[in-house]
């Protein structure tokens, strides 16, 4: 791993860290994740285990992305926003083996606005924006604006 910047409180379990990464204080990355080239991961990020990140995305402060999440290319995640990979989350059973795990794919270039959260099972289009503060549980197209609790579609660009 050349030319990247890590934190000395970070704590780094993957050795998949691309060059001119920068990894910023209290971020935790977990074994079996991959991060692209040229990426910022701010302030108390989470990272999950094999958790798939492009070249190019930003991650702002206090984010969770959780196993099962992929970002492609040049994705932007604002502050605070937490990825889910347990539909059905309950104390018991086998969450990984009884269909209740399910993977998210953020496409190339999507954007998505602080203090969001994103049900697990979905794909967010590429070019897409997610407004602040809003609750996504479906698909969103490539090139649209959702927001609000649940996010719809208030425009295509």
């Amino acid at each position: 791993m050349e030319n990247i910047f890590i934190h000395e409180s970070s704590i780094i379990e993957s050795n998949h860290i691309g060059e001119g990464t920068k990894i910023w204080a209290f971020s935790h990355i977990c074994n079996g994740s991959v991060i692209g080239k040229n990426c910022v991961i701010g302030e108390g990020v989470y990272i999950g285990p094999n958790v798939l990140i492009g070249d190019n995305c930003k991650i702002q402060n206090n984010s969770l992305i959780y196993e099962g999440v992929i970002l492609e290319d040049n994705v932007f995640f604002g502050p605070n926003t937490v990825t889910t990979n347990d539909f059905t989350p309950k104390v018991d059973g086998d969450w990984m083996n009884d269909g209740r795990f399910r993977k998210t794919l953020f496409k190339k270039g999507c954007s998505i606005g602080a203090n969001s959260v994103i049900i697990c099972g979905i794909t967010v289009g590429e070019n897409s924006l997610v407004g602040a503060g809003s609750v996504v549980t479906k698909d969103v197209p490539n090139n649209c604006l959702v927001y609000g609790n649940p996010a719809k579609i208030k425009n295509k660009k």
